[in-house]
């Protein structure tokens, strides 16, 4: 498999310009667009066997050689082939805040799959998966993480932006990844999802410049907005169904009281959660958009975790047993909401299997 060019395909007037991926002990130089690496040819065969086809070339003449040694150009963009050479130079490594990163780690995943080298393939993956989760346990521990001390929500210091990972995960056919993205990108409002956001910023190219703005297509903006009006109307059910209305518990312990049905404690809670729960639907209480994930966990901690003031009052109201059947549906409605995700979003196979690293 040769996916390169000799020098001698080059056009005569190349200005070509000289990275600082340059050995001076290198034997190849790879060059990208105009600009050039002097690498060694055994690192790369080492990892790659497409690379061992690729240098199977004729020695060149002084006229065809730069700086001595043999050329190839490839199709790859500098930017990713110089990413990709450094993560196999120096490894690959991921610090906060990770969204700075992405450039790299799209750029290597591209490259590690092109070139079939498995270790940064897998490395890559691992990184995607873990912030672009297929279980709920695994959103959740995402979301916690993008909450500082004082409890501000703070995703894109975390994550990339989801266009961007839809993108990424699209060109590259990595579709378990991409019902949580679109679920996250669903959250925004509609406005904020058909405005798109910076593409990736280059290093090489031009990098006094401003990155291209990335937006989705049609379609899949379509898609998108499918997704959100399903998941409001998967929250709007629930509270119709499961608060609403609510009756208490049989193993209430208000049930034998003479509580008219108004003034009953916990219908009293249930009604005051059910309003306020409703004033959050779309996010305009709280700043986050259609996310049933979210809100329904909200209910749950107004019940149990005492540092939640704003549901002080309905504590206070609301019986145990009435708490925990509550919170029983509200736990088997974040289960059933997670389960139907990707089909709001159009992927009729569900999470998926696994792809392959």
């Amino acid at each position: 498999m040769n996916t390169g060019k000799t020098s001698q395909d080059l056009p005569h007037d190349t200005i070509l310009t000289r990275t600082d991926i340059w050995f001076k002990d290198g034997n190849i130089i790879l060059i990208a667009g105009s600009f050039t690496f002097k690498v060694h040819s055994g690192q790369l065969e080492r990892h790659s066997e497409i690379f061992a086809g690729m240098f199977d070339l004729p020695q060149p003449t002084e006229q065809d050689a730069i700086d001595g040694s043999p050329c190839v150009e490839l199709l790859d963009g500098p930017d990713d082939l110089y990413h990709f050479l450094s993560a196999l130079y120096d490894g690959l490594h991921f610090s906060f805040p990770r969204p700075l990163h992405f450039a790299r780690l799209a750029a290597v995943l591209r490259l590690s799959t092109k070139y079939f080298v498995p270790h940064l393939r897998h490395q890559c993956l691992e990184r995607l998966k873990s912030d672009w989760p297929s279980t709920l346990e695994g959103w959740d521990a995402r979301e916690n993480e993008a909450l500082n001390p004082k409890g501000c929500y703070s995703p894109r210091q975390y994550t990339a932006h989801p266009v961007l990972v839809i993108e990424l995960a699209i060109g590259l056919g990595l579709n378990e990844i991409l019902p949580s993205a679109f679920y996250d990108l669903s959250r925004y409002g509609p406005s904020k999802i058909m405005y798109g956001t910076p593409g990736i910023k280059s290093i090489l190219v031009s990098p006094n410049e401003d990155p291209r703005f990335v937006c989705l297509s049609s379609q899949l903006l379509v898609r998108t907005l499918q997704g959100r009006e399903s998941a409001q109307h998967y929250l709007i059910n629930f509270l119709a169904l499961c608060l609403e209305n609510r009756e208490p518990s049989p193993r209430c312990w208000y049930r034998s009281t003479s509580h008219p049905s108004e003034a009953h404690p916990c219908v009293q809670a249930f009604q005051q959660m059910h309003n306020d729960t409703f004033r959050c639907i779309g996010g305009v209480a709280i700043g986050r958009d259609a996310d049933p994930l979210f809100t329904l966990a909200q209910c749950i901690d107004r019940l149990v975790r005492p540092d939640k003031i704003e549901g002080e009052r309905t504590r206070a109201l609301m019986c145990g047993p009435c708490k925990v059947d509550f919170i029983s549906d509200c736990t088997k409605g974040r289960e059933a909401a997670w389960a139907l995700i990707p089909g709001w979003f159009g992927f009729a196979e569900g999470w998926g299997n696994d792809f392959d690293d």
